[in-house]
């Protein structure tokens, strides 16, 4: 199985997510990895040690971000993306797909952001 990036809309509002993923631009998708990688990368200890306890929670469970949860993955994501040397010392050459995985959470982060009050982001 792979993990995958979505849009997710709130209880009780009536909201085309699918329409909102439409618009993330190419050449992101809704790509997060391989299921392993829940344990293998982002549930390793570095990732944790990095401050990003919304990813690192992967390792047991999936994400469900709303409202300052939003603000808050995206800061995570940008913590990644600038500490690409030390992942790769204590965890091995994962870069190429840390930007990529990263990349396509952050496009899907952006739109959920224009629409805060309805949806937010799953990692599943």
């Amino acid at each position: 199985m792979s993990l995958i990036v979505s849009i997710i809309k709130k209880n009780n509002i009536i909201v085309d997510t699918e329409l909102l993923e439409a618009q993330v631009p190419e050449p992101h998708n809704n790509l997060f990895g391989f299921e392993s990688y829940r344990e293998k990368l982002w549930g390793m200890d570095t990732i944790n040690e990095l401050g990003c306890e919304l990813i690192f929670s992967l390792k047991g469970t999936n994400i469900y971000a709303f409202d300052e949860d939003l603000d808050k993955l995206r800061s995570e994501f940008l913590i990644l993306l600038d500490n690409l040397d030390v992942i790769q010392l204590h965890i091995g050459d994962y870069r190429d797909f840390i930007e990529f995985a990263a990349g396509n959470a952050l496009e899907m982060i952006k739109i959920a952001l224009t629409e805060k009050d309805k949806v937010g982001i799953a990692i599943w």
